[in-house]
């Protein structure tokens, strides 16, 4: 089987695709990775082969600066619907020699569909949250703190998001099929939706025990368990890290991803004077462009990034924004949860692990004060059922095969078009 993997947005969107896509190779299988060059390195040290798209995510997520809630996600679509012809064009000389059986794409900015409709091969969306199939259980991921809505407005909601995330891509697009020779059908801007009207599937990266899927989805929305990309065994923590989680008890963990943090020296000085209120150690992660200028401690350990699966295991608590991937990492872990979300899916993660009472209530990013983080981190630290909680969810996670699950569902997708071809000649 020969997969063409199509990914874009944040490290949370691409990670998951990367470790399909070692799994596939994994189990003797083909896959080629398309991204922006940002998680290039990602791939190649997963021995995943990758071809770069036209895509600056440093300079989406400085568009994204300033916003959160609602607003977050309207720039992210905005910023990169105003990229996707350039990102086609790209996408497609990758994939067009690559004889692929299935795309298998991130619908953030809905490219996959319109590739496999040229090469004339299914396309399945895969998603690290439920974002696109409709359900009368919760609204979309992206309105999170919506009131709660009936079940009729809940299903019609995911139509107004899928709408709004490719209203910006929908004019680029067109342009590219019409150079392609591509129709103007109906429902060409749906990823869940076939050229020949069919549902195509749809994977969910995460895992059942926390979050199940919904009785009214169709066949075709699968959730896989979490995709997790493993850190390669040959890595070795850096020497000051290594050394300041020997020099006491285990730390807390704070990073936010690459979200743009709108006043980092306030927020520096809040985890600072924070971890020194409740005589805690904590790793800080300064992420892309978040909590720069903090400086090392006794108390404090900055570090630009470390692999989450190995780190998470060794904290005590995870401070974090909410994405999909961090979130799933420290379910995974074990670990018990402060989230502080910005925008798009994150506000819904961070509801979720409060509902599966493995996190403390904590407010937006932008919204933060001390006295709000030391109150979450002491419940956290304090609460030993919400403790206990998150361990054993985190021993459910790890006993699941998220991408092995996957790879058979692309299996099958994969001999079921291959039928239908035979079929045909």
């Amino acid at each position: 089987m020969r997969v063409f993997l199509l990914g874009v947005g944040s490290q949370g969107d691409v990670r998951p695709l990367v470790a399909l896509a070692e799994r596939l190779r994994r189990d003797g299988h083909e896959a080629v990775l398309a991204a922006p060059p940002l998680f290039k390195p990602l791939a190649i040290a997963a021995g995943v082969p990758f071809a770069a798209l036209d895509l600056d995510m440093i300079r989406v997520g400085e568009a994204m600066a300033n916003s959160h809630g609602i607003r977050h996600f309207a720039r992210l679509a905005r910023t990169l619907g105003g990229l996707a012809e350039v990102a086609l064009d790209g996408a497609w000389a990758a994939a067009k020699d690559s004889a692929a059986d299935v795309v298998v794409h991130h619908p953030v900015l809905p490219l996959g569909q319109h590739i496999a409709e040229r090469l004339g091969i299914p396309s399945v969306v895969a998603m690290p949250l439920p974002a696109l199939v409709p359900t009368g259980q919760f609204p979309p991921p992206i309105w999170a703190n919506t009131a709660q809505l009936p079940g009729v407005v809940n299903r019609a909601s995911y139509r107004v998001a899928r709408q709004q995330l490719s209203f910006w891509s929908r004019r680029g697009i067109d342009r590219w099929r019409a150079a392609a020779g591509l129709p103007r059908r109906p429902g060409r801007h749906n990823p869940l939706r076939s050229p020949d009207g069919s549902a195509a599937t749809a994977l969910h990266a995460y895992s059942e025990q926390v979050l199940g899927p919904p009785e009214d989805w169709p066949s075709t929305a699968r959730v896989c368990g979490y995709w997790f990309l493993p850190t390669p065994s040959a890595w070795t923590p850096p020497r000051k890290l290594a050394a300041f989680l020997d020099a006491g008890d285990p730390p807390i963990y704070i990073g936010f991803g690459s979200m743009t943090i709108e006043d980092p020296r306030r927020l520096n000085t809040m985890v600072q004077e924070t971890v020194t209120r409740l005589g805690t150690r904590a790793i800080v992660a300064s992420g892309y462009q978040g909590l720069r200028g903090l400086s090392s401690s006794d108390q404090v350990l900055v570090i630009r990034h470390a692999p989450h699966d190995w780190l998470f295991s060794r904290v005590s608590a995870v401070v974090h924004h909410g994405g999909a991937g961090t979130t799933g990492a420290a379910a995974a872990a074990g670990r018990p949860q402060v989230i502080c979300p910005v925008g798009t899916d994150q506000p819904f993660w961070a509801k979720r692990m409060r509902r599966l009472g493995v996190a403390a209530e904590a407010p937006a990013l932008h919204a933060v004060t001390g006295p709000a983080l030391e109150q979450a981190l002491r419940q956290v630290l304090d609460d030993g059922g919400l403790q206990d909680r998150a361990a054993a969810l985190g021993g459910r996670i790890r006993a699941e095969d998220g991408t092995g699950r996957a790879v058979s569902l692309l299996e099958q997708i994969v001999s079921g078009a291959h039928r239908m071809e035979a079929s045909h000649l």
